[in-house]
């Protein structure tokens, strides 16, 4: 826009966006400019939205009533709960458990004992219900139904009789003081309850002490500043400088809704038919009396009614249910894309797959599921919950272990056809494609201790005196004599 059409603007909005219309229109007709078709303004694209908002104030006001649909539709549809389910049960599963990675074997097994006392134990959590896996999947949840979580440390003293001093609180979003927003003295910014530094790093949090939703929640409103190097803010990054997450219903909410009010309308149609189950007629025209003729006002199994001279009976025809089936497919497989898994796995109807299908729609949900479990909770909160891990075992053993650490383990993938796919894994391995180590990491074990189960019970059998089939490829018969 030139001088003369932002002044337009002001004065006469009208004529300014006429102004536009017909030079775009002439620009048309000359040719004198390429175009997109989804660019241009009209009748087509009218239902676009189409702003210059960054991720953040995309959701700004929004985000938390987001949160609360999705819980309310997790407490009430099947379909969402459902779709929930499967997104956690495959990216947590029974939990992804931690490794402990170095060269000093007593370091290793120091550590293990320090993760089976601690990690696996309810001692991690906070309020004494979960172990760490638990915490995992109690995070993962809130991530799918308010868009990111936050995970407190809360220290304590070495008198608590914890084997590491530190416990993990997760928190609802809901915690955050997002009305704490603005510049602060010291030059940071709080931005929706986070405080950042000049350069952008998140500094701190501002937490409620209690849920603002709690029932008995009489407290002030008053929250208090947490540093965060005691926070972990989970959330699906999908924005550049995005900061907060959005609930992973948003985009297929009004779908689940529709198909709910869809359901409640055909089953109050078929009440509503059911209640016209059959017509008394008169041939003469004279009011019936069914006290008078005899005649039941109800229908009963079995029963021979018989009709005074110039009645007749009519049946109703209930209308039928249309392509309803067709609509709840249509609707589900919109409400599985928008999750990320397949239609199969949030529906349970296999009917239409056979063995190629449905691998090659679970390869695509596989991709989805090891991208969140690599690009977010392994990085945003396992890898500094593994840091916090280390960094206390060495500060209560007052040494330091260089190149000590914990790598993390995802659950391992559940098969569709075993009887296809294993042999074709070890086909790779014996033909040099790939490493035992890399497939068992491609099945979800550690090869470290899968290796360590093998030579043990290798060990066990050869002190026994037994003798079992070791591969899959070699048939023949073992006898004890070779």
């Amino acid at each position: 826009m030139n001088f003369l059409d932002r002044a337009l603007s002001v004065v006469a909005p009208g004529a300014a966006l006429q102004r536009a219309r017909n030079r775009m229109a002439l620009s048309v007709l000359t040719g004198a400019t390429a175009r997109y078709d989804a660019a241009t303004p009209g009748a087509r694209g009218k239902s676009w939205n189409p702003t210059a908002s960054d991720a953040d104030a995309a959701a700004a006001g929004q985000r938390a009533r987001l949160s609360f649909v999705a819980r309310d539709m997790i407490r009430n549809t099947a379909f969402a709960v459902r779709g929930q389910q499967v997104i956690v049960n495959n990216v947590v599963g029974d939990g992804i458990i931690p490794k402990v990675v170095t060269k000093d074997k007593a370091t290793r097994d120091a550590l293990l004992s320090v993760i089976e006392d601690h990690l696996d134990t309810t001692s991690i959590d906070a309020s004494g219900r979960n172990n760490l896996y638990g915490l995992q999947r109690l995070a993962m949840n809130t991530i799918v139904d308010s868009g990111e979580v936050i995970i407190r440390r809360r220290m304590r003293r070495r008198g608590d009789g914890l084997a590491l001093p530190f416990q993990l609180e997760v928190l609802e979003p809901d915690y955050l003081d997002t009305t704490m927003s603005g510049r602060l003295r010291n030059g940071n910014e709080v931005i929706e309850g986070i405080e950042f530094n000049e350069i952008g790093k998140r500094v701190a949090y501002y937490l409620h002490k209690d849920h603002p939703g709690n029932y008995g929640y009489r407290s002030s409103r008053e929250s208090s500043r947490v540093d965060a190097s005691n926070i972990l803010h989970i959330f699906r990054q999908d924005r550049p400088g995005q900061k907060r997450g959005v609930s992973w219903f948003a985009p297929i909410a009004m779908n689940l809704q529709d198909m709910a009010d869809h359901q409640d309308a055909q089953l109050m149609r078929q009440k509503i038919a059911a209640c016209f189950a059959a017509f008394r007629v008169s041939l003469d025209g004279d009011p019936l009396d069914g006290d008078a003729t005899g005649l039941s006002q109800s229908l009963i199994p079995g029963r021979i009614q018989q009709l005074a001279p110039g009645e007749d009976i009519r049946f109703a025809s209930p209308p039928g249910v249309e392509s309803y089936d067709e609509f709840t497919r249509s609707v589900l497989r919109a409400v599985a894309a928008g999750l990320g898994v397949t239609y199969e796995a949030l529906t349970g109807d296999l009917s239409n797959v056979n063995f190629s299908s449905a691998r090659m729609g679970r390869m695509e949900m596989d991709r989805n599921i090891s991208t969140w479990q690599w690009t977010m909770l392994v990085p945003q909160m396992l890898q500094p919950i593994g840091k916090w891990v280390v960094d206390d075992w060495m500060l209560i053993n007052q040494r330091f272990i260089p190149g000590v650490k914990l790598e993390w383990v995802p659950p391992h993938r559940i098969l569709v056809d075993p009887t296809r796919e294993i042999p074709a894994l070890g086909k790779k391995v014996s033909l040099g494609l790939a490493s035992r180590s890399s497939v068992i990491r491609e099945m979800g074990y550690d090869p470290e201790r899968v290796i360590e189960e093998i030579k043990k019970d290798a060990d066990e059998e050869k002190q026994l005196g037994l003798r079992f089939e070791t591969s899959v490829f070699e048939q023949e018969e073992i006898t004890p004599d070779e």
